[in-house]
């Protein structure tokens, strides 16, 4: 074991922690720590004395922690064997994080679950040194400022799956338009991530969501698309809606082809249709019934013929749409 008579920081400038390379340290010897650094005498999986920046000698009144523990084993003999780890007290910073897999989230408001993608960017500090050294450097094993961030990285990315979720709903987000409400989420997570990572003896000091995305293709997605759309239509129709919903059936009905059914399926789509329409436009606003259209300036009746028109070639289906459109308009 080489003795060591002078301890000073050789490692790169982008370390969060670098172990002095020699364990044989003697009583007098000088231990130099830089400014934004502190250094810290690690043995037998406990932490002992700390040093902030400056010159040292170490003597027994500067080293009373280690000091015992060396008396206890040695028996007071020097040299002494003992980790010296130096470690930067400055910020880290646009440490990149990201989800692996899409995380399902239930929007609040319909309820439709879709797969969300997260991406963004983090920064900490070490905020308690000894903390830091006994939970990530001694128990955790991760020693390098690769390993350290790999495993401040997997904390992250595992807290955002686990938050996500319950963010949204607390905070009652619309999930189509979450993009837009990054920075609430991170007012959100920030106080979650802070008590999450003391436990490391670290602070978080940036974190940004630089994008919130579902998938075009997702089958959530579009089902949200759809239901927010009916909702839309719902509101500008008020009651006229129900009589345009059943409408849309019976057309679709009408060209339902299958297994021998088209026809009586048509029958039946447009009946249910004509039905729903004439419920509707016997109430008037207050809910009272008021006297049916005739039967000729009823728009069911009218799209009716229009279908006959169109079922006989008489008019393109291009016609057809468009008239359908206006009768629709004239509700």
């Amino acid at each position: 074991m080489a003795l060591v008579d002078r301890l000073k920081f050789n490692g790169g400038a982008d370390d969060i922690a670098w172990k002095f390379p020699d364990e044989g340290v003697t009583w007098g010897a000088q231990l130099i720590v830089n400014d934004s650094q502190e250094a810290l005498f690690f043995k037998g999986g406990e932490c002992h004395d700390l040093f902030g920046p400056g010159t040292y000698t170490l003597k027994s009144n500067n080293i009373p922690l280690l000091e015992k523990f060396v008396n206890k084993v040695f028996g007071g003999d020097t040299p002494f064997a003992a980790e010296v780890w130096f470690v930067s007290k400055r910020i880290f910073q646009n440490i990149g994080w990201g989800t692996k897999t899409p995380i399902q989230v239930e929007d609040p408001k319909f309820g439709i679950i879709t797969n969300l993608r997260a991406f963004g960017v983090f920064g900490i500090r070490v905020a308690d040194t000894r903390v830091f050294v006994k939970e990530v450097i001694g128990t955790q094993g991760k020693s390098t400022t690769e390993s350290i961030q790999e495993l401040m990285l997997s904390s992250i990315v595992s807290d955002i799956e686990e938050m996500l979720s319950q963010v949204v709903h607390e905070q009652n987000i619309d999930i189509i338009r979450i993009n837009t409400q990054r920075s609430k989420i991170e007012d959100a997570f920030k106080p979650l991530l802070t008590k999450k990572f003391e436990k490391f003896g670290l602070s978080i000091e940036q974190f940004e969501i630089e994008s919130l995305n579902i998938p075009q293709d997702d089958p959530g997605f579009k089902a949200l698309q759809q239901a927010k759309a009916d909702k839309a239509q719902m509101n500008i129709l008020g009651d006229q809606y129900a009589q345009k919903r059943m409408l849309d059936i019976g057309e679709a009905s009408a060209k339902n082809e299958g297994a021998g059914g088209g026809m009586m399926q048509a029958g039946m789509g447009m009946g249910m249709g004509q039905m729903m329409g004439q419920m509707m436009g016997q109430m008037n606003v207050s809910g009272q019934p008021q006297q049916a259209a005739p039967a000729a300036e009823d728009p069911m009746a009218k799209i009716q013929k229009l279908k006959g028109m169109l079922d006989q070639g008489l008019i393109t289906q291009d016609e057809f749409n468009a008239k359908k459109a206006k009768i629709l308009e004239s509700m």
